[in-house]
């Protein structure tokens, strides 16, 4: 097991790396729903574009407990957005997920200022 990037706290990782898996989950769950939705006329690189996404996150979910596992968390919100050209669900899917990462972001500081005594 590797050990947690300096001043992160280990709870605080764990929300992150479950928060990026369910964002995986539910890319995963919106491949099927897209094929299905456009009664056959869907190209393969939308529903690659999902899977290939999802598949980015559950990685940056694994490089989370690393130094710069943020950076990769936030690296793959813009992927998530662009989602919506393949079905405009996404646009609102991402905007929510990426509205819940910056609040994660914004939670960092002050959870890793606060001690372990607090």
């Amino acid at each position: 097991m590797t050990a947690p990037a300096p001043g992160a706290p280990r709870g605080l990782v764990g929300i992150g790396i479950g928060g990026l898996v369910l964002e995986a989950l539910v890319l995963l769950l919106a491949a099927p729903a897209v094929a299905s939705a456009e009664r056959g006329h869907v190209s393969a690189w939308h529903v690659g574009y999902l899977l290939a996404v999802a598949v980015t996150l559950v990685v940056a979910a694994a490089l989370l407990r690393r130094r710069g596992g943020r950076l990769a968390g936030s690296v793959v919100q813009p992927l998530v957005i662009a989602a919506g050209l393949v079905t405009w669900p996404m646009y609102v899917v991402g905007a929510l997920f990426g509205g819940i990462w910056v609040y994660y972001l914004r939670l960092w500081p002050r959870a890793s200022s606060a001690g372990p005594d607090s």
